[in-house]
């Protein structure tokens, strides 16, 4: 949601010092004793939002220009600066905190015009998304184009604002009253007047159709008696959130659950054609034992027929010298290794050597072999390796499988339910849709600011009255389940009796949680606001029931403590806050703490004092 900082601000003239103040991305505390410039602020902060004017006090006399710093949502950084007399303001695009200035980058008028964007009032609603809403503005169904200052008193609320009798939606102004409860309803209910048609006189507004009202009052009437036994719309939106956080956590194991299945898979595949591999080489190795084996006994054959020669010629006398066995010549007739081919001397050797060549084979067949055996082994041993880390990732798989099995089942029941309640969310939106037709074409012959009140649908009020609620728990408010929004008295109500019947302490803290619970309501719904909250007083004169008439003393500690917990825990966008009374306790580090002494040690107030 597109929000705004302040990031500071800063009063400079030409001969002194500049008075500046800086405020923190979340909370901000000024505190300090009275006149110390706390409320000036606020006023100073009202003037650079479009105000009129200025208020004079003796100490801003040197000051001739008022500084506002910015964080725009994208984060850039944007200085506004305007006279302390008034006038167009000047937007320069980057953080200035000391003069001299330049020309601006921009000039922008202080009032709004629908027709120009150079005005700090489109500027500022074009920044949060609220640029050319309409709201309404007369019982005629009149509507105006919606402008910065019909929305800076529900963000920038000083102390007589805090304190007064109006309602917190209100300015006191007559005239204005009418777009300003318009503009509450833009809040609740995210949708502005621009679909209202602007009728000429009563008696037209009299000629509207009955029949299209009771038409859209029985589609309500099924719509509501469908949503009998739902929840309302906020705490289904809240289911909704809680559930898409669940899935969205569940999801994440699951697709961790997906790629460790998919790396099981693929090791087991791998596992699976490591084992192939090896089988193939089991066999291949067992084809060759059998081969080395026909061979070896093809050598053992060999050599036992070699044996068998050598034995029979030695018995026959083919391998002594003597008589020729072949062709009976005598030995000195005999011409060895040439004319006589059966040299028998020849003959033994060679059978010797035919012996030699052919253990030298068997001997080399036989290391082969071995070494085919013990690859065999190996091979063995590998497979039984390959087979327990197969049968390990198969257990893992289907341990994988079955958890995968059971998340997906839970998933599916989360998104069923997620399904079920955007059904329902589906049938509240309908519901808002007749409920901005019905008003459309209802009989508008009651007060025009009644009429604007009965828009506010019972829904909207319903929810901001729990943000009330919450808030005023959170503060230690006595019986804050009796406080609620009544849209019809455009006031809060507490303890049976309107804000403006309660002393002015009980006012001032009413408002508090009106102006910050609308902004968290506005936040919870992405609805479009200026993203900050400034509070002057909001503490200073509450007493508890038993002590509403006493003026002087501090206010209850307790409340002080809560109060200050809970901006600081649960602040939404920037919370600024002006206060006579210190916290209780130490402020949390991300809360800026800013303090006036109204004396020589520290820091004096706003403006430097000589």
């Amino acid at each position: 949601m597109a929000q705004l900082k302040l990031t500071h601000l800063t009063f400079i003239g030409t001969s002194v010092e500049p008075a500046q103040v800086e405020f923190g991305p979340s909370v901000t505390i000024v505190r300090g004793p009275s006149d110390t410039g706390k409320s000036f602020i606020v006023d100073a902060l009202d003037f650079m939002l479009g105000a009129n004017a200025l208020k004079e006090i003796p100490e801003r006399e040197a000051y001739s220009t008022v500084l506002l710093g910015l964080e725009m949502p994208d984060g850039e950084a944007v200085t506004l600066t305007r006279s302390v007399n008034g006038g167009n303001l000047g937007l320069y695009l980057s953080d200035i905190r000391d003069g001299p200035l330049t020309i601006p980058d921009q000039t922008l008028t202080p009032k709004h015009n629908a027709a120009s964007v150079t005005n700090i009032s489109r500027y500022l609603l074009g920044a949060i998304g609220m640029d050319g809403r309409q709201v309404r503005k007369n019982v005629r169904n009149a509507t105006d184009s919606l402008s910065f200052r019909n929305v800076a008193h529900l963000c920038v609320v000083d102390e007589t604002q805090m304190q007064a009798e109006t309602p917190p939606a209100l300015t006191g102004n007559y005239v204005t009253k009418t777009k300003e409860v318009s503009v509450l309803k833009m809040f609740l209910q995210d949708e502005d007047d621009s679909g209202l048609v602007e009728v000429e006189s009563q008696s037209e507004l009299v000629k509207l159709s009955k029949a299209k009202i009771d038409v859209v009052e029985r589609l309500l009437r099924e719509l509501e008696a469908r949503l009998a036994d739902e929840p309302e719309a906020s705490e289904l939106r809240d289911q909704l959130r809680r559930l898409t956080a669940t899935i969205e956590e569940q999801s994440s194991p699951i697709s961790d659950l997906v790629e460790s299945r998919t790396a099981l898979s693929a090791a087991l595949q791998d596992r699976q054609r490591e084992l192939a591999q090896l089988e193939t080489e089991w066999g291949d190795t067992g084809a060759l034992q059998n081969r080395f084996d026909i061979l070896r006994r093809k050598y053992d054959s060999d050599l036992a027929r070699l044996d068998t020669v050598r034995e029979a010629g030695n018995l026959l006398g083919y391998f002594t010298a003597g008589t020729c066995a072949f062709c009976g010549a005598e030995p000195e007739n005999q011409h060895n290794n040439t004319e006589c081919d059966g040299d028998t001397t020849s003959f033994g050797a060679a059978i010797d050597e035919q012996v030699r060549r052919t253990r030298a084979l068997a001997d080399d067949l036989q290391s082969t072999i071995a070494d085919v055996a013990e690859r065999r082994q190996e091979v063995r041993r590998l497979a039984t390796l390959s087979i327990g880390e197969r049968e390990r990732l198969i257990r893992n798989l289907a341990e994988v499988e079955k958890t995968l099995t059971r998340s997906n089942t839970a998933l599916k029941d989360l998104l069923s339910k997620r399904a079920s309640i955007e059904r329902s969310l589906g049938l509240y939106d309908q519901i808002e849709a007749l409920e901005k037709m019905k008003r459309v074409v209802v009989d508008e012959a009651t007060a025009e600011t009644a009429a604007v009140a009965a828009s506010v649908n019972l829904r909207a009020q319903r929810e901001f009255s729990r943000e009330l609620v919450e808030r005023l728990a959170a503060w230690g408010f006595p019986n804050p389940n009796d406080v609620r929004y009544d849209a019809s008295a455009q006031d809060i109500v507490a303890g049976d009796q309107l804000r403006s019947a309660h002393g002015k302490g009980v006012r001032a803290i009413l408002h508090g949680a009106f102006t910050l619970g609308l902004a968290k309501y506005c936040s919870d719904r992405d609805i479009p606001h200026p993203g900050f909250v400034v509070l002057d007083s909001p503490l200073v004169t509450y007493r508890p029931p038993d002590q509403m008439q006493a003026e002087d003393g501090e206010p209850p500690a307790d409340v002080v403590t809560a109060f200050y917990q809970d901006i600081q825990r649960h602040a939404i966008g920037q919370v600024i806050v002006m206060e006579n009374t210190d916290p209780t306790e130490a402020l949390d580090a991300q809360t800026t703490d800013i303090i006036f002494t109204a004396s020589g040690f520290g820091r004096y107030g706003f403006f430097p004092v000589e």
